[in-house]
């Protein structure tokens, strides 16, 4: 059964006043405090402990070997207090904890990679964990709690609340010696006479859909498993096309050029959405919502245009 010694935190803090100014006068007027009432708190102390912490003398007071042990105990106790504290006002608004995010394309650059590095400036201590993936499972797990938020392409079909965080080009990544590369944009037209590549995972799917809407054979698409940089590699090697969001730009490759698609006189694009769920979120998801509303700069480019 734990002891029951009768004091508190102030109490701790008055007693290494007093052992730091050696009187009690002086210490009262630091703490502001009735010199009689600071008096009767460490007689209290002394009483609860059995233990006597001051020797009195007529220039003041000086600690007893007991109460050297003890304000070395009081101060660490002080000091965790202390930091607890900061930990939970840190918490409490914010700026401190951990933020489970699902991003569904590549963000080495673009307008994820354009909020992320805003967000990392101003909330260094989250740690920030990103899980990649098909929209439909991401959305499953913010919807399971397994995620906090997920960035997707639209949200078609997503019931809880999502807001709109910009739009990003689509892309045909080609070598530098491919015949598209002296162009200044391609169209869906253009691409139809290729082989498209397209990575399974990410904005693949989207990507796929969105060619075969304007005509791309589904036989001319070929989707695999393996990450950007190795179909930027393949298309740096041979004839085919790979089909990126702007967010891929950022993956250096050379050899490589980014052409826009061109979808009639406009580029093609995708809206991107930040979703999450119903209800009161935590302090952490809260504050990068809270970023993500915010107006960015939507004029980033993208290497490899216009240097034929």
């Amino acid at each position: 059964m734990a002891a029951d010694y009768g004091f508190n935190i102030r109490d701790l803090r008055r007693v290494i006043a007093v052992s730091e100014h050696r009187s009690l006068r002086q210490a009262a007027l630091v703490l502001e405090v009735d010199q009689g009432t600071l008096t009767r708190s460490i007689q209290a102390l002394e009483y609860a402990l059995r233990i006597p912490l001051f020797e009195r003398m007529r220039t003041g007071v000086r600690l007893t070997a007991a109460g050297v042990a003890f304000t070395k105990i009081a101060a660490s106790v002080l000091d965790g207090m202390d930091e607890a504290m900061l930990h939970l006002r840190l918490r409490h608004n914010g700026m401190l904890g951990r933020l489970r995010l699902g991003v569904q394309m590549s963000f080495a650059s673009g307008v994820v990679a354009n909020l992320f590095e805003r967000y990392q400036a101003e909330y260094s201590a989250v740690e920030l964990q990103v899980t990649d993936g098909p929209r439909e499972r991401l959305l499953r797990d913010v919807a399971a709690s397994r995620l906090d938020a997920a960035i997707v392409i639209a949200c078609e079909g997503w019931h809880g609340q999502a807001i709109p965080l910009g739009k990003e080009r689509v892309l045909a990544a080609v070598a530098r010696d491919h015949p598209l590369a002296v162009r200044a944009a391609v169209t869906w037209s253009g691409l139809s006479a290729y082989f498209l590549t397209l990575p399974r995972r990410g904005a693949g799917m989207e990507l796929r859909k969105l060619g075969l809407y304007h005509g791309i054979l589904p036989e001319r698409i070929m989707v695999h498993d393996a990450a950007i940089d190795r179909l930027l590699a393949l298309a740096r090697h041979g004839d085919k096309i790979l089909l990126v969001t702007e967010g891929a730009t950022g993956i250096r490759m050379d050899g490589v050029v980014f052409r826009p698609v061109m979808d009639g006189s406009s580029p093609a694009t995708f809206d991107l959405a930040l979703c999450w769920r119903d209800g009161k979120c935590d302090p952490v998801v809260a504050r990068f919502i809270e970023l993500a509303r915010l107006p960015q700069d939507d004029g980033a480019s993208f290497p490899g245009v216009g240097d034929v």
